[in-house]
């Protein structure tokens, strides 16, 4: 009840913050900004096993506090802080799905083993002009993997889009965050390569007993065409890991795999998106490929231009070790424009886990989120 007293008078203070936010927060100066979140969800989680407490809900705040400083215009220095009250669902979470990507209070404490708390990253960017239409950036530091590789417009932020972890990015590209890293990005008119290297010991590390952690390899190939559709993005990604996770026979395997990122504007109101993923299954992993795919609707279509339908489908099929023979997931959510800061988003999903061995699993998880940014 104490839990639950104190997220409603967080969510109160979040609703009253989004209708106050004054404008000039955006900029402190010329070569230093601020950009801040902060989002109230809760979530009903309904038939979802076979126990008796097979319904229930939880709710959560996240805040994330962005400084930039641009000493220069080709040199960037980021840190970013995040802090949270509740877990949500994640403590409960019946299904090999998250159902709300977002970092909650445990994500947010001792990030990845590496005794720290709180900072999410810290790192430092320069970028090289090397001719008119190509340019290289070089990024070093404490980084997130998913700000460089794996985008999307539709399906790629869990606080003004769809909340569920596959939607956000593809689970089978094993993305790191938070950890030491670096990202070089060379640009050439519409043509991108990203490389991510980061050394990390999140969760999906299954070595027990070892302290170093693995590193993380990913390059990316993305293409922006404008065609009388509309603006599409196409990105192709691959990665690799050390040898550092547990193989089905005890033995050390890497992680590694194969994704395409797809998101189609057509004509001012509608937006499509598709993932595809391959992953190999030599580690012990619980799916080995995955297929998503959705659409974005503008609020224009019913007059509120700030407004947005989303709609998704995905696939996974389990690896052929696992237990979990595949995967369901779809979600739909519908965001209201609040105030020029702040928006009011419905959510409904169902999840369903079907199993090789015993019963299967499903049921649907109603959310409401209020977030405020600015």
């Amino acid at each position: 009840m104490r839990n639950i007293s104190k997220l409603i008078g967080i969510a109160v203070i979040v609703f009253i913050m989004g209708l106050a936010v004054p404008s000039y927060c955006y900029e402190v100066t010329d070569k230093f900004s601020i950009d801040a979140s902060l989002a109230g969800v809760y979530q009903y989680a309904d038939g979802v096993d076979h126990s008796e407490d097979d319904s229930y809900g939880r709710g959560s705040v996240a805040s994330d506090i962005g400084l930039n400083f641009h000493p220069t215009e080709i040199d960037e220095f980021q840190l970013t802080l995040s802090f949270a009250s509740g877990n949500g669902l994640h403590n409960k979470e019946p299904f090999s799905l998250c159902t709300n990507a977002d970092d909650l209070e445990d994500d947010l404490k001792d990030i990845n083993g590496r005794n720290r708390d709180y900072l999410l990253e810290a790192w430092y960017r320069h970028s090289f002009m090397l001719a008119q239409d190509m340019s290289l950036g070089a990024t070093f530091g404490i980084i997130d993997s998913t700000a460089y590789l794996d985008g999307n417009e539709f399906a790629n932020d869990q606080l003004t889009q769809f909340m569920n972890g596959v939607f956000v990015n593809n689970p089978l590209l094993n993305l790191p965050s938070y950890d030491i890293g670096g990202e070089l990005e060379l640009s050439v008119k519409d043509l991108t390569i990203k490389g991510v290297v980061v050394g990390s010991r999140t969760d999906d590390w299954k070595k027990e007993g070892a302290t170093r952690g693995y590193n993380y390899y990913g390059l990316e190939l993305g293409y922006s065409l404008n065609s009388s559709l509309g603006q599409g993005n196409y990105r192709l990604t691959g990665y690799t890991t050390t040898e550092d996770f547990e193989g089905w026979a005890g033995e050390e395997q890497r992680l590694k795999g194969l994704g395409f990122s797809i998101d189609q504007k057509i004509g001012e109101l509608v937006g499509i998106f598709a993932r595809f993923g391959w992953q190999d299954d030599d580690a012990q992993i619980d799916h080995d490929q995955v297929y998503s795919i959705g659409l974005s609707l503008n609020g224009k279509a019913w007059g509120r231009e700030e407004d947005e339908l989303g709609l998704g489908y995905a696939y996974l099929e389990g690896a052929d070790k696992a237990d979990i023979d595949n995967t369901h997931g779809v979600e739909g959510y519908v965001k209201f424009k609040v105030t020029n800061y702040s928006d009011l988003s419905l959510d409904l999903q169902y999840v369903k886990d079907n199993y090789k061995h015993g019963d299967d699993n499903d049921g649907m998880v109603y959310g409401a989120r209020y977030a405020i940014s600015f």
